[in-house]
């Protein structure tokens, strides 16, 4: 079994306290050894998770290691001297101790791949498979470089993402904010002022003038639910449940249904392509890659079209009939697995669904734009026509 590295914090026979490492197969063979040496053991951490906590936000430097390495290794660099020059380049960072850790695996002998996803568990799962693979096929550097070439992919597509829903929810909690500040300033004075003029009213207007004083009245008490709600539904979004019923959710929503489909299909369509390219075969690759998918649609459908290829069904047949591809993409995986360039082709349907990706993105922003918009405008529509309606009642209790 490959030793793991462990940092402790402990007191020693001396009385002092020491921070120091050590290595061991297990958890509890660092205890034991630990127990041995006569030191009473405070706090005991392993190196490998303690990097995958903290470097799960540094998503440029997952990448940049990921291009650094495949550089180094079409150069002709060692693999171990490359991580140790890569591990020296990031000081005093958690990515630097992770590849640290994984160097000393391989001296211990372990492969590429085993050693990072033991000791650098932060990348996605298929990354360690196209690693394998290229260990195995003797493409490594190429299996590198397309790695990382789809990790930042990823990420760019999330920021595209999130710039595109950057301004409707500014627009959201714009309107929010304004109708809190009518509820909590305007309407309360109203309400006191229609007090005053004894005015009898009721319907919208009673609605909008009880809602503001109650309002005014709790404003701590409306916020801390409100606040306490939001933590609610992100710690819910956080788990595994939480996922599916989002994705749930989210498929179910007309517009955004045909921008998750697009969106994995490229995603499960272009790791199909590097898996290919690396040598892994067509049965391993599709479960490579249905297993990169979140829960939902695309991912069952790949996983259907497992056993239709193991009984001998043609790659475009399987997929087709699976619902995994459209009746166009599967035109291209049949043209590619003719001519002996299926792994082509599958880019070829990433880079069709991405397109069709981002125009559904940007059909959705238009969409969502003005439904944002209307639902503030909305809002303080009602809160306005609720004021208007009260002052009408008033004037006619005057005349």
């Amino acid at each position: 079994m490959t030793e793991r590295r462990f940092r402790y914090r402990a007191i020693d026979p001396t009385g002092a306290t020491v921070s120091e490492t050590v290595t061991a197969e297990s958890r509890a063979d660092a205890l034991r050894r630990l127990t041995s040496e006569k030191k009473t053991v405070l706090e005991l951490s392993e190196l490998g998770v303690e990097a995958r906590n903290n470097a799960r936000a540094s998503g440029e430097e997952s990448v940049l290691v990921l291009r650094q390495l495949a550089v180094m290794t079409r150069a002709g660099v060692d693999l171990l001297e490359g991580i140790e020059i890569i591990a020296s380049s990031l000081p005093q960072k958690p990515m630097s101790e992770a590849l640290r850790a994984t160097a000393v695996s391989l001296r211990q002998g372990d492969r590429l791949a085993k050693a990072m996803e033991q000791n650098a568990p932060f990348y996605p799962p298929y990354v360690y498979a196209l690693i394998r693979a290229g260990e195995a096929s003797g493409r490594l550097p190429l299996v590198l470089e397309e790695a990382a070439r789809q990790l930042a992919f990823e990420k760019r597509l999330a920021r595209d993402i999130q710039n595109a829903l950057t301004y409707p929810a500014f627009l959201v909690l714009s309107g929010l904010a304004s109708v809190a500040f009518l509820f909590y300033v305007v309407v309360p004075k109203f309400a006191d002022m229609l007090r005053n003029a004894r005015a009898d009213v009721g319907g919208l207007s009673g609605a909008v003038l009880s809602a503001g004083v109650f309002f005014h009245d709790n404003v701590l008490l409306v916020v801390g639910v409100v606040a306490a709600l939001a933590v609610m539904i992100v710690a819910f979004a956080a788990t595994a449940q939480g996922r599916r019923t989002l994705a749930a959710i989210a498929h179910a929503t007309p517009g955004l249904r045909r921008l998750l489909i697009t969106r994995q299909r490229a995603a499960w369509s272009r790791i199909m392509a590097l898996a290919l390219a690396a040598g892994v075969d067509i049965l391993e690759a599709t479960n490579l890659a249905s297993q990169s998918l979140p829960d939902g649609k695309i991912k069952s459908d790949a996983a259907a079209a497992i056993p239709l290829l193991r009984a001998g069904r043609p790659v475009d047949e399987a997929f087709l009939k699976s619902n995994t591809l459209a009746s166009v993409d599967a035109s291209l995986v049949r043209a590619g697995q003719r001519s002996g360039a299926l792994g082509e082709m599958f880019r070829a349907v990433a880079d069709r669904n991405d397109e069709d990706m981002r125009d559904a993105l940007k059909r959705f922003t238009l969409v969502l734009e003005p439904a944002a918009i209307a639902l503030v405008a909305g809002f303080v529509g009602l809160i306005v026509l609720g004021l208007v309606s009260a002052l009408a009642s008033v004037y006619d209790a005057v005349g």
